[in-house]
């Protein structure tokens, strides 16, 4: 008999006791993989350092060979900012009934829309295979329409702001110089297709424009002209310029004065004969560079060039002032001028027309592939793939070595033997 104040062995354990229990299974689970890694663990870091090694060494290699050979070349993307405009109507119409679509009446139709559906149109990407000869650039002489076609628009993108009106045309290559072509001329294709089926028509507006140009180039070339004549006469660019060169002159003539007039007295206090031929050189010397001083005081004018008078200057500088006013001021208007007649010409000749904000220029970034990014992604999909053989190859070894699992395995493979055989003769 027991004591009933004697523990009992056999009880089921206490509710502290069973999550204490729960842990240590947990951390020998932890241990135990933990073990069976390190037991692989040169495995796994050859494994890993060889994908690591591999992956770097062909990336270094696909940059080393020209993009027509490289493996993994470098791809390039150019692209030209359009803005589009609100359709007219009428030639909006004519170009959808040119795809062979229904044209709406109302006047809810947009350029952005119109253009989007032109640049996916089957006439227009093949305009542009034959004018960028893609079929010789991409060797597709072999594949159908379709996939000549499939090929453009994989690499063609089209993004239409509906907001702001802001169409972008991009074009991705591993040349970026092609890159930067087609885009260009998927440009000037969609340009030339909206003149064609919109209707080419100039109205009273560009006329006009076009005559206030001439008249604004007429001007300019006459007060350049003007601007050019004061500098020859004055051998300057500027006011500013000849005031210091006078100045500079009548400073160095009034020190040579100076210094003549020292020269004449202290010539006199040694001799006292006036007809003395030094002392009458240096006199003439004396009149001839005061001469000279008041001529560039008063001004003069000979030969090519002419000197103005030191008062004459502020007068002159304000007709220089005025003239390259007036000149930047008719160049301002003249360019203002020249983007409403830029606008104005696309309007009036394509009917729903676009303005090129930007056109495409050679991009001298890549934009893919992220060799770095390939590289991380191979060494940690070598480093799990690894471990998964790591854990495959002990797990082969434990069922090995326990006779009991072989025996069960043995028994089921020799169970699926026998009934495949029974279904074949039975077949």
């Amino acid at each position: 008999m027991t004591d009933g104040n004697s523990p009992n062995h056999n009880a089921a354990p206490g509710p502290s006791e069973a999550p204490q229990s729960a842990e240590r299974t947990l951390i020998e689970g932890a241990l135990h993989y933990l073990a069976i890694l390190l037991r692989y663990w040169l495995f796994i870091f050859i494994v890993t350092a060889a994908a690591a090694a591999g992956v770097v060494g062909f990336s270094i290699y696909s940059l080393t060979l020209p993009p027509e050979e490289s493996p993994l070349p470098n791809r390039y993307e150019a692209y030209a900012t359009l803005l589009v405009g609100e359709d007219a109507g009428g030639g909006a119409q004519s170009v959808l009934e040119s795809l062979g679509m229904s044209a709406p009446r109302d006047a809810g139709t947009t350029t952005g829309r119109l253009a989007m559906e032109v640049l996916q149109s089957r006439s227009f990407i093949d305009s542009i295979i034959e004018q960028n000869n893609m079929l010789d650039h991409y060797n597709m002489h072999n594949a159908n329409r379709t996939r000549r076609r499939q090929v453009v628009l994989a690499n063609a993108r089209f993004n239409l702001d509906g907001r702001t009106g802001r169409l972008r045309i991009s074009y991705q290559d591993i040349l970026p110089e092609y890159a930067a072509e087609v885009a260009n001329s998927i440009v000037d294709e969609l340009d030339r297709y909206f003149r064609e089926r919109g209707g080419a028509r100039r109205g009273t507006t560009l006329e006009s424009l076009e005559r206030t140009l001439a008249e604004v180039d007429r001007e300019i070339a006459g007060i350049e002209a003007e601007i050019r004549r004061f500098q020859r006469e004055y051998g300057v660019l500027s006011v500013e310029e000849l005031a210091s060169s006078q100045s500079a002159m009548v400073r160095s003539l009034e020190t040579e004065l100076v210094q003549l007039e020292r020269s004449i007295r202290t010539y006199t206090e040694r001799t006292r004969i006036e007809d003395d031929p030094e002392l009458m050189r240096m006199r003439a010397e004396r009149d001839t560079v005061a001469d000279l001083i008041e001529q560039i005081e008063a001004g003069y004018a000979g030969g090519d060039r002419s000197m103005p008078a030191r008062s004459e200057l502020p007068e002159l500088s304000l007709r220089l002032g005025r003239l390259q006013t007036d000149l930047a001021l008719q160049q301002r208007i003249r360019n203002s001028l020249h983007q409403e007649y830029q606008v104005a010409r696309l309007a009036a000749e394509s009917g729903p027309g676009f303005t090129v904000l930007e056109r495409a220029e050679v991009p001298d970034e890549k934009i893919g592939p992220s060799r770095a990014d390939l590289s991380m992604r191979v060494t940690l999909g070598a480093f799990g793939a690894s471990i998964a053989l790591a854990f495959a190859h002990y797990g082969l070894t434990v069922l090995r070595r326990d006779p009991k699992l072989m025996g069960i395995v043995k028994a089921g493979v020799s169970k699926d033997k026998k009934k495949t055989a029974k279904t074949e003769k039975s077949a």
